[in-house]
């Protein structure tokens, strides 16, 4: 509707202008013309620049996230920094387990450097999307300016990615890093320390929780369940240490 206004101001000061003859008429309906067509200009710029007759909307949605690689009871959600201050990052993980090939959050100007990643004591990750868009202020704003494409547009994304304790959150240079310390580790006498280092963290763990349980040495469910844990715990353990050197 602005732009139809601002159009008839125009028409209206050039034919008020040029055609009409008498001074006070032509006078009168050129200087109301102006103030239509400038009104409408000034509104126009101030809806594209600031705004005006908008305001901003928040949505939130949750959604479960999985791994981008799973391996050997080991879960890595990865990401990668492409600004130079490194805090702009790409996250990479999947939407479904059975997917094929994972997926990154949203590489824009709105998302990049608000990507951020908090700890959960939850055995499932998920990922809180929060987005704000431009909405008008009511219909009658609606009318009058919707010609400019304003309505919905994104103003930003802030994504929080809840990753479980048990997950490994690595950058694309520390997976290639990972992946040469562990052909390292699988000679047959890096093998051999890992194992014998694997028996005794989950020999004095189980020797600890039977301490407290006397009963846990008869339980043989749950003595099986806890050396998988214990076991998962130490490879977890040992990929962390390789990582941070």
């Amino acid at each position: 509707m602005i732009l139809v206004i601002l159009i008839l101001g125009a028409l209206a000061t050039f034919i008020s202008f040029v055609y009409l003859r008498k001074p006070i008429i032509r006078a009168t309906a050129t200087i109301l013309s102006l103030l239509i067509l400038g009104l409408s200009l000034l509104f126009l710029v101030l809806n594209d620049y600031n705004h005006y007759g908008m305001h901003q909307v928040s949505e939130s949605k949750t959604t479960r996230i999985y791994p981008a690689k799973s391996a050997n009871g080991m879960n890595l959600m990865l990401y990668k920094t492409v600004g130079s201050n490194g805090k702009e990052t790409v996250q990479v993980y999947k939407t479904d387990p059975n997917q094929k090939k994972p997926v990154h959050s949203q590489v824009n100007e709105e998302t990049i450097s608000n990507n951020h990643i908090k700890a959960t004591t939850k055995k499932h990750g998920s990922l809180k999307a929060t987005t704000t868009r431009w909405r008008f202020d009511s219909n009658a704003a609606k009318i009058w300016f919707g010609v400019s494409g304003m309505d919905g547009k994104l103003v930003k994304r802030v994504n929080t990615f809840y990753v479980p304790n048990n997950w490994l959150h690595l950058s694309m240079s520390q997976v290639k890093q990972l992946s040469k310390k562990m052909k390292q580790m699988k000679t047959p006498a890096g093998q051999a320390q890992v194992k014998a280092q694997a028996q005794d963290y989950v020999k004095q763990k189980l020797a600890a929780d039977m301490k407290k349980d006397p009963s846990l040495a008869t339980n043989k469910v749950k003595l099986t369940a806890l050396t998988k844990q214990y076991g998962q715990e130490f490879q977890l353990q040992l990929i962390k240490k390789a990582v941070a050197k």
